[in-house]
């Protein structure tokens, strides 16, 4: 089959778009999924460039990709909820991912039926972003109704889900972003909005009881003024500061800063559907790249200036 994959670690152009890929072969508890489009990630980035090297086990080559959409073309004989033609979203819980090819194998609790409002190639945008976006707030932050939240990078792929879904909890959402997106992320229906050219997120004269920090670029010890004794942090990258606080937390010794590490689950991806059709949540897609100019589509995400999320057709 074909399958884009890298030999080797290093920049975009160690990305290749081979026919010779071998075919997975799926478990009775798995799904085969013939692809569409797929999500394009900074994991992916992160990943390709050879960083997690102790967490990602995946030999090279391998295949790059975390999340796609497509039609499911084989179910396992203990997979449960779905048929042969339906169209599913999600995303692999493979550390190294190796979904972006024809055909990609999820366990049938990773995946879900696609919302039938967007296109496929959005769909294949949300299951990542929008879960890591809705597992930080809801799981690691407790956001509830009422609560007052900060997202510092609020107009790329996780960001720009996270102030829907603050305000879909029914949160008081403060965001910061570049000075060029602030009337995109004030659509999106923030009630504050902020540029970090004019002051840094931890300026904001504010109290917060939640900061979600997607980019990762502070501790909680930066919003101690903001958040108090009882506020929490959440961030999405894990180093040393965030891996310590996350173990505390683990055992239950200290939960104001926490790791969020996202997990696909049917469960969620349901949620997402169903705020998806509702008109609630809506994907924004930035550009769609073919296959052919996957390079394309790795420098885009490079230039840290995403504004929602970029895809790759397949």
């Amino acid at each position: 089959m074909k399958a884009l994959i890298y030999r080797k670690f290093g920049p975009p152009e160690v990305l290749e778009w081979v026919s010779d890929w071998p075919e997975p072969e799926i478990s009775p508890e798995e799904v085969l999924v013939k692809t569409t489009a797929g999500g394009l990630n900074p994991k992916d980035v992160l990943l390709r460039k050879g960083r997690f090297r102790m967490l990602a086990r995946t030999p090279l080559p391998r295949v790059s990709g975390l999340d796609v959409a497509g039609h499911v073309v084989a179910v396992g004989a203990a997979a449960q909820g779905f048929s042969v033609g339906d169209p599913v979203f999600g995303m692999t819980n493979v550390f190294a991912g190796g979904v972006h090819a024809e055909l990609a194998k999820f366990h049938h609790d990773e995946i879900w039926h696609c919302p039938r409002t967007i296109s496929m190639a959005a769909a294949a945008t949300v299951p990542l972003a929008a879960q890591t976006a809705l597992q930080a707030l809801r799981d690691c932050g407790r956001l509830a109704s009422g609560r007052r939240i900060l997202i510092n990078g609020a107009s790329g792929g996780v960001g720009h889900f996270a102030v829907q879904i603050a305000k879909i909890l029914g949160a008081e959402v403060h965001a910061v972003c570049g000075p060029r997106n602030l009337a995109f992320v004030k659509s999106l229906g923030a009630d504050g909005v902020y540029s970090y050219a004019e002051r840094p997120p931890a300026a904001i004269e504010t109290n917060f009881d939640i900061v979600f920090d997607v980019f990762g670029k502070w501790t909680r010890g930066a919003f101690a003024r903001q958040l108090g004794r009882h506020g929490i942090y959440v961030s999405t990258v894990p180093k040393a500061a965030t891996l310590f606080a996350e173990g505390l937390a683990k055992i239950g010794l200290a939960r104001t800063s926490r790791l969020v590490q996202v997990h696909s689950r049917s469960a969620d991806l349901r949620h997402l559907q169903g705020w998806i059709e509702a008109g609630r949540l809506v994907p924004h897609v930035e550009k769609i790249y073919p296959v052919s100019q996957a390079a394309d589509a790795h420098r885009h995400i490079e230039s840290r200036h995403t504004v929602g999320k970029v895809c790759i057709s397949f």
